[in-house]
C-alpha cells in the first residue's frame, strides 16, 4: 500500500523516499491501495493487516531481545547479527534500525505496526456503528495492538517516537520520548481498548487489555493499578499471537531461529540446564552424542516450547498476571500471599518448596520465576533492565564471533530516526 509505504520512510527509510513512485504502477489485478484506505469498509481488512504486522513484530522482538537478554546467543557467522548478542549496538547499525521482521529488525517493524494500528484507531473511531460490522471490538483491538506495540517499544529501546500518519498519507513527526513517556501512551490506548472491549462485552478482550496495562504500569512503578487489573485476569488465560506455516512472514519468529532445522541461535547459558518443564530445552548432538557447536564454538541448544512454525507465542497469560500479583505482594511486605503464588511457579518447575522471609528474598525469587515461566515470551530483557541485574555473560568476557560482551541493557534510537525526523536533533 502507498499509505505503508510513506509511513516506513518516514520512520526509517528516507533513503528510499524516490521509489515510492514505484508502487504507483497501475496494476489491474490489484485493488487500489488509496481506496481502502478512504473506505470505511475496509477497515476490518485494514485492522487484520496491522495486527498481522504487529505479529511478525512481535516475534522478532521475541527473538532480539532473547539475544541481548540472555535467553538466546547467536551461533551464525553474520557480522550484522552480532552487536545483539554482544550487548553492542550503536545508533548507526542497521539491522535494528531498517531491517524487516523477518530479517528481526525491531525499530521500524513495531513503529510501522504501532501507527497503522493508530491510524485505523482514529478512523474507527470516526466510523458509525452502521457502516462497520462489530466496530467497537474492532476498536478495542486496535488500540489493545496499539498498546503493546508500545509496551515493547519502551522496554527494548532508551527513547523512541510516536510519529503519527494522517489520512493524506502525510506524517505528524514525533518528538524523542522517554521509556516511561512512552508507557504512558501505551496506558492511554489501553484505557480506550479497554473501555470499547467491555462496550463489547468482550471478555477475552478485556483480560488481555488488563494483562497489557499491568504490565505498563508495573514498568512505571505504579504498582497498586498494576495489581488491580492483574487480579482480574483468570490464572488459567492465554492469549496468543497467531502464526502459520503459510509465509516467512507468519511464522513463529523463535523456531525460524532456533529450532531442530534452524540453528541460527542457541539457547543461552543461563537457560540450559534447568530441567524445569516451562523452560523446555534440548542439546543437539552429534553421531558420537557430543553436544554440536556452531562455526564460532558456540554450543547448540534448542529451545522445544515452540515446536513447529506455526506454534502461536503468548501475548499476554494469567501466569504473566499472578506473577505480577506476587511482585507487588513482595514490595508491600505480603510475603503470605507472595509465598503462595510463587509455590505454585516452583511446583509446576520442578523445584522444592521453599520460604522467603524478606522482601527481597521474595522479590528475588519473582525475578526467577518470571525468568522461567516467561522465557521467550519477550519480557526477560525488560526484567533485565528493570531489575538492573547482572549480565550473563559478563561484560569483558569473550564473546564467540570476536572482541569481548558489552554492557549496552537497551536499544538506542537509531541515528536514522534522527537524521529524518526534523523534531529530533541529530547527534
Amino acid at each position: 500500500m502507498r499509505m505503508r509505504w510513506a509511513l516506513g520512510a518516514a520512520l526509517a527509510l528516507a533513503g528510499l523516499v524516490g521509489c515510492s513512485r514505484l508502487l504507483e504502477v497501475e496494476n489491474p489485478g490489484q485493488i487500489d491501495a488509496d481506496g481502502i484506505d478512504r473506505d470505511p469498509a475496509a477497515l476490518p481488512l485494514r485492522l487484520a493487516g496491522a495486527i498481522g504486522d504487529f505479529e511478525c513484530a512481535f516475534g522478532s522482538y521475541v527473538v532480539v531481545s532473547g539475544l541481548i537478554g540472555e535467553e538466546l546467543a547467536d551461533a551464525t557467522q553474520t557480522a550484522a547479527r552480532f552487536p545483539y548478542d554482544q550487548r553492542t549496538l550503536t545508533q548507526n547499525d542497521a539491522l535494528y534500525a531498517t531491517g524487516s521482521c523477518t530479517a528481526l529488525g525491531v525499530y521500524t517493524p513495531l513503529n510501522t505496526a504501532r501507527a497503522m494500528l493508530d491510524a485505523v484507531a482514529r478512523d474507527l473511531e470516526s466510523t458509525p456503528d452502521n457502516v462497520v460490522p462489530n466496530r467497537t471490538r474492532l476498536l478495542a483491538q486496535a488500540y489493545a495492538y496499539a498498546g503493546y506495540s508500545l509496551v515493547l517499544l519502551g522496554e527494548g529501546f532508551c527513547t523512541a517516537t510516536i510519529s503519527m500518519l494522517n489520512r493524506d498519507g502525510s506524517i505528524t513527526y514525533g518528538r524523542e520520548m522517554s521509556r516511561q513517556e512512552i508507557w504512558q501512551e501505551a496506558l492511554a490506548r489501553f484505557d480506550k481498548a479497554l473501555a470499547a472491549a467491555q462496550a463489547a462485552n468482550d471478555a477475552t478482550l478485556v483480560a488481555m487489555i488488563r494483562v497489557g496495562r499491568a504490565r505498563a504500569n508495573l514498568n512505571l512503578g505504579r504498582y497498586t493499578q498494576a495489581q488491580q487489573d492483574a487480579e482480574q485476569v483468570p490464572a488459567t488465560f492465554v492469549f496468543n499471537a497467531t502464526t502459520s506455516g503459510a509465509s516467512a512472514g507468519r511464522q513463529n519468529r523463535v523456531w525460524a531461529q532456533n529450532s531442530a532445522t534452524s540453528t541460527a541461535t542457541s539457547v543461552g547459558d543461563p537457560y540450559r540446564n534447568l530441567n524445569d518443564p516451562c523452560v523446555a530445552v534440548q542439546p543437539l548432538r552429534d553421531s558420537q552424542g557430543r553436544i554440536r557447536r556452531s562455526a564460532t564454538g558456540v554450543e547448540l541448544w534448542i529451545q522445544t516450547k515452540y515446536p513447529t512454525d506455526a506454534t502461536p507465542i503468548p501475548l499476554a497469560t494469567g501466569d504473566e498476571a499472578q506473577l505480577i500479583i506476587a511482585e507487588v505482594e513482595a514490595r508491600q511486605g505480603n510475603l503470605a500471599r507472595a509465598q503462595q503464588i510463587l509455590a505454585t511457579f516452583r511446583a509446576r518447575g520442578n523445584q522444592p518448596s521453599a520460604t522467603f522471609a524478606t522482601r527481597e528474598a521474595a522479590l528475588a525469587e519473582v525475578i526467577e520465576q518470571r525468568r522461567r515461566e516467561l522465557f521467550l515470551e519477550g519480557h526477560h530483557l525488560g526484567d533485565l533492565i528493570r531489575f538492573n541485574l547482572p549480565f550473563n555473560p559478563p561484560v569483558g568476557a569473550p564473546f564467540p564471533g570476536g572482541g569481548v560482551y558489552g554492557s549496552q541493557r537497551c536499544m538506542p534510537l537509531p541515528a536514522v530516526e534522527r537524521r529524518n525526523n526534523p523534531n529530533i536533533p541529530d547527534s
